[in-house]
């Protein structure tokens, strides 16, 4: 830090002096308390040439570092370090549209809804993630889902040039023309190949888009199900809208009310879609892809916030409370009725048992299509290391994750959690409908992400490590998030030869 701070002394801030006060600003300001890991010192670098030479003065020292751009990774020491060096991109966050308007560039320290509130402005859109407090960086090197997804990919497909820090602080381009293996390994290869410091992405016209959330009691939320798989199933006839499911179990009012969240991305402005804000007994027509989720065929909400609006206003909508304590787990599966209708039975009748005494303050279950569509479009540019297209069939992800406050709290949490992962995994390796795959981005500690992503695409992440940082800067001395070197390495086995039944002792 010292070197660091002779070398940069207004963007170096350690935990002492005047410094204090905006080290303390940076250290709080995690998505995920368990995430707020106090370095030796942050730096807050302001251009690539400063995070080149940055990266380089650790390399040298063989100082260990961490780098967070959103700061809402929520697997541990992913975006931050004890006793080490965090470099901290937010002031990094800027979105510049070119002038042929066919790419924006997008610094890595922005959160999506800074990028959607420049371009929104601008009439313009990127295919990135559904929430705006989530990072640009985290989210694209680990896959990214979009509302677009069904018509452009996964939001990584969609980058046509990574500028990237690499281990030894040289600064370079990744593209299909110049360095395409690192181009292409970069697409879900998390932070493992270096830092990225610009991602240009391909942009097109936006313009409002129709959606909202519709809730429901959990007792309707069966009626769901199959308008969910037939939606997955044909998506590709109408690849404009986007769908989650999903339903919570609050802690604190002891209820559970399920929701639909739906966007539709093609024209919403010269068709009458139905608004929360139509009369009661007005018709309420909804966009081809949700024709099977209108009021008369499962039922009218509770609630609803269906409406015209902006992207921004929609991924705003779908933020959760920062300040925090938060746990994804992932699950993929085959899309059929029979299996999700089995699924969510066994994740009710398991979570259950702590509504007596909730120890979160929320407990939410959440599926989301992954039809075919989406590797297809991949493939058509060219390809990625998720390793999807090993899936011939539609799929779902489950994300199960818990919200709470009181870290006396994490070791229940853990083990409801394990219970759910356990019994969700046996049944669907049970029936046949369990896919070994699990989103980096959603990925729970104790699982195995990169290796899920089939032993050709470790192996070949493996090399364009060696080739582009032959000194392993990013493996040795960047310790958190999603290692190659941890790659088919789970920390622990659940047991799935029998259900597990809950218990809180």
């Amino acid at each position: 830090c010292h070197t660091l701070e002779s070398q940069f002394p207004n963007i170096t801030y350690v935990d002492t002096g005047d410094q204090s006060v905006q080290y303390k600003a940076i250290l709080q300001s995690y998505f995920n308390v368990p995430n707020e890991l106090p370095p030796n010192c942050f730096i807050q670098p302001q251009t690539a040439l400063q995070i080149s030479k940055i990266v380089s003065t650790l390399s040298q020292a063989k100082c260990q570092f961490a780098v967070r751009g959103g700061g809402h990774m929520l697997f541990v020491g992913s975006n931050g370090i004890q006793n080490g060096v965090t470099i901290d991109l937010r002031q990094m966050k800027q979105t510049t549209l070119s002038t042929d308007k066919k790419t924006a560039s997008v610094e890595p320290g922005s959160k999506l809804g800074e990028v959607y509130t420049t371009l929104d402005a601008l009439g313009y859109a990127i295919p990135g993630g559904r929430a705006s407090d989530v990072g640009v960086a985290g989210l694209t090197l680990g896959g990214g889902n979009s509302f677009y997804a069904a018509r452009y990919g996964f939001v990584c497909d969609n980058v046509k040039n990574f500028e990237i820090v690499l281990g030894n602080g040289t600064l370079t381009n990744a593209n299909a023309n110049e360095n395409p293996d690192l181009y292409k390994a970069l697409k879900g290869g998390s932070g493992n190949l270096g830092l990225v410091t610009r991602f240009d992405f391909v942009a097109f016209r936006g313009g409002p888009l129709w959606g909202g959330v519709a809730v429901y009691n959990y007792t309707d939320f069966h009626k769901s199900i199959e308008p969910f798989i037939e939606f997955t199933k044909n998506i590709a006839t109408d690849p404009y809208g986007s769908l989650i499911s999903l339903w919570t179990h609050n802690g604190t009012s002891n209820e559970t009310l399920a929701s639909n969240l739906y966007e539709y991305t093609g024209n919403a402005t010269e068709k009458p879609y139905y608004t929360s804000s139509d009369p009661e007994n007005a018709p309420n027509p909804f966009p081809k892809s949700f024709a099977n989720f209108t009021f008369d065929k499962i039922g009218k909400p509770v609630a609803n916030t269906l409406r015209v609006d902006s992207l921004y206003n929609f991924t705003f909508e779908l933020n959760s409370a920062d300040g925090l304590r938060n746990v994804y787990s992932p699950i993929i599966f085959n899309a059929t009725t029979p299996v999700l209708t089995q699924v969510d039975s066994i994740i009710y009748n398991t979570i259950k048992s702590t509504f007596q005494d909730p120890p979160y303050l929320a407990a939410q279950t959440q599926y989301q299509p992954i039809p075919r569509i989406f590797t297809n479009h991949s493939l058509e540019r060219g390809g990625n290391v998720l390793g999807l297209d090993r899936l011939k069939d539609n799929s779902i992800i489950l994300n199960f994750l818990m919200i709470w406050s009181d870290p006396a709290k994490d070791e229940i949490i853990r083990k409801v959690l394990d219970t759910i992962l356990t019994n969700v995994t046996n049944y669907t390796q049970k029936v046949g409908a369990y896919r070994p795959w699990q989103y980096t981005n959603y990925a729970y500690e104790d699982q195995d992400p990169i290796g899920s992503y089939g032993p050709d695409n470790v192996q070949y992440l493996k090399d364009i490590s060696q080739k582009y940082d032959p000194g392993q800067v990013f493996q040795k001395l960047v310790p958190g998030g999603w290692k190659l070197t941890d790659a088919g390495k789970r920390k622990k086995q659940f047991n799935f030869n029998h259900f597990e039944a809950f218990k809180a002792s």
